[in-house]
């Protein structure tokens, strides 16, 4: 039972709480977030976060034992809108109702801004991984279905790595911090507007995202074309010190494998894969590490799976319409 437990809306003070929290239950659920205070900050503070209004925190007297925290992505008429809920309950805590509680007060709250949509489709989505069956099933509970799945894949960076073949009439550089902001975040959105749940970021939340610590413009590769000069596709990799110190893993991560449209099917995505690894392992890194949609309609899973990664984890999207356009 819950009878004791309050909920009230995020403090500026709370981060270090929140910290602990989410690192007492990562320890117990293998997330392996490897979450700081700077971190959670650099996350609270992004453009459209509204963190006093939209993160709940549920308290047993002082201590902190769950939180959730909404994150809206407006569709702007092009798109679907989707309100992303993220939350944990501290492992001590769990089986009470804690999770219902937190998940219906942040659904309640998604609610009140459907004015702010406008007429298109509205979707509520929450994610957990296969393994966690109370999460799916209080979110199946609650109205949600599983209706997307993706995984976390990884390979050794010992011994032979693929050879970078570039398709002809492309040529890789290095990022240049000072010029290719924008181009980089063009080409991002426009690479993945075929993918599922897509939806254009703001070169303010691209640019927010640039100031994480963990961002390496060395280990940043651009894709482009000779005869144009036009940036066609990204190669973008990032070394944690945090995420290593907690999984003992020297792994770094691709984050993004993105080329235009005109430009698949030539290669280009399995040459900035290749190079992502070189570099990786130039850098220190024993294996590498990425996340992939397992319906992907350009065919990368099957990329990885060629280039040696194998599945790690696999992962659930859940949704609830709350507005059908």
């Amino acid at each position: 039972m819950t009878e004791t437990i309050t909920i009230r809306s995020y403090r500026p003070g709370d981060v270090k709480a929140l910290v602990a929290l989410i690192n007492q239950a990562d320890a117990v659920d293998k997330q392996e977030r490897a979450t700081t205070p700077a971190e959670l900050e650099h996350e609270i503070s992004f453009p459209g976060q509204r963190p006093e209004t939209d993160c709940f925190l549920a308290l047993d007297g002082d201590r902190l034992v769950g939180y959730s925290r909404l994150f809206l992505r407006p569709g702007h008429g092009r798109t679907d809108s989707t309100v992303y809920c993220w939350g944990v309950v501290h492992p001590q805590w769990r089986r009470r109702g804690l999770g219902r509680r937190l998940l219906e007060r942040s659904y309640e709250r998604a609610r009140a801004y459907l004015s702010e949509f406008g007429t298109g489709t509205v979707y509520f989505q929450c994610n957990g991984q296969d393994v966690e069956g109370d999460r799916g099933a209080l979110f199946e509970d609650l109205g949600l279905e599983p209706v997307r799945y993706w995984i976390v894949m990884a390979r050794s960076l010992n011994g032979d790595l693929p050879q970078v073949q570039l398709p002809a009439g492309i040529r890789l550089r290095t990022f240049d911090p000072d010029r290719d902001v924008e181009t980089v975040w063009r080409v991002d959105n426009t690479a993945f507007r075929d993918h599922w749940n897509a939806t254009d970021s703001t070169l303010e939340e691209f640019q927010h995202w640039l100031e994480k610590p963990c961002i390496r413009a060395e280990l940043w590769f651009l894709a482009e074309d000779e005869a144009s000069g036009e940036v066609v596709g990204l190669g973008l990799n990032v070394i944690d010190p945090d995420y290593m110190a907690q999984t003992g893993r020297q792994e770094g991560y691709v984050d993004t494998i993105a080329v235009l449209r005109a430009y698949r099917r030539r290669g280009l995505g399995t040459a900035l894969l290749a190079q992502s690894l070189q570099a990786l392992r130039q850098a220190g890194m024993e294996a590498a590490a990425l996340d992939a949609d397992a319906e992907n309609l350009t065919g990368a899973t099957r990329i990885y799976e060629r280039m040696g990664f194998q599945v790690r984890k696999t992962g659930i999207a859940y949704q609830k319409v709350m507005q059908k356009g």
